[in-house]
């Protein structure tokens, strides 16, 4: 059962200070980071892997992921919070996805308030310098998926991997894909998120979302 850790703005804070999310609860076992999560759930169910059998592609889809997990997701957060917020109604629509209009309207006066904007300055050090230098390396990171792409359609080998995975889910923004697993509010008008859209690696994203977005389950509170 998928819980969201909204409303409870304390314990969504203390999550975020102490590391990150997701976080699985199995079996009595707390597992945080994505990363791990799929490291425990490749251990249990291995019969529809997501890291390669080859040795050699396994290290190369890890790679890949390390890549897109710790770099280009942190620049694509980056960049998105110095565009959006000056739109703190889009922003706390888009984090408030699945929840009632009580909660949005609590986490639009936060998102208003100088605290919220001076933790998320000092969390994502969100400077016009560093805006800039995430631009330049979120171009990279689509540059990679095109220098990598395999004759499968794939980034390593002949399957679905979780370099696929990874790049894919982190990179959504910029392709906002029809098969999206919420109901989230529409794009933005970004500029920033409109220079990207000719990118063939933008294509790839939502070939992804295509061919492997499956049903989800609700989010429940």
């Amino acid at each position: 059962m998928r819980r969201s850790l909204l409303p409870n703005m304390p314990r969504a804070m203390l999550f975020s200070l102490r590391g990150t999310l997701p976080v699985l609860d199995l079996d009595g076992q707390r597992i945080v980071d994505s990363t791990r999560i799929v490291e425990e759930l490749e251990r249990r169910y291995p019969e529809r892997a997501l890291y390669p059998e080859d040795e050699q592609e396994r290290r190369r889809a890890l790679e890949l992921e390390e890549f897109f997990d710790e770099q280009a997701g942190h620049d694509l957060r980056r960049v998105a919070f110095v565009e959006l917020r000056e739109d703190p109604d889009f922003v706390s629509a888009f984090i408030t996805t699945g929840r009632g209009q009580a909660t949005r309207r609590i986490y639009r006066t936060l998102l208003r308030s100088s605290w919220s904007m001076a933790y998320a300055n000092r969390r994502y050090r969100l400077t016009a310098e560093g805006a800039a230098r995430s631009r330049v390396k979120l171009r990279e990171a689509l540059d990679r998926i095109t220098a990598e792409l395999q004759p499968s359609g794939y980034l390593v080998g002949s399957a679905f991997s979780i370099a696929d995975l990874t790049a894919a889910s982190l990179l959504f923004p910029l392709a906002w894909p029809t098969e999206l697993q919420y109901d989230y509010p529409e794009a933005p008008d970004s500029p920033f998120m409109h220079s990207f859209q000719e990118h063939p690696a933008i294509d790839w994203i939502r070939d992804i979302y295509a061919r492997h977005r499956g049903a989800t389950a609700e989010i429940v509170g």
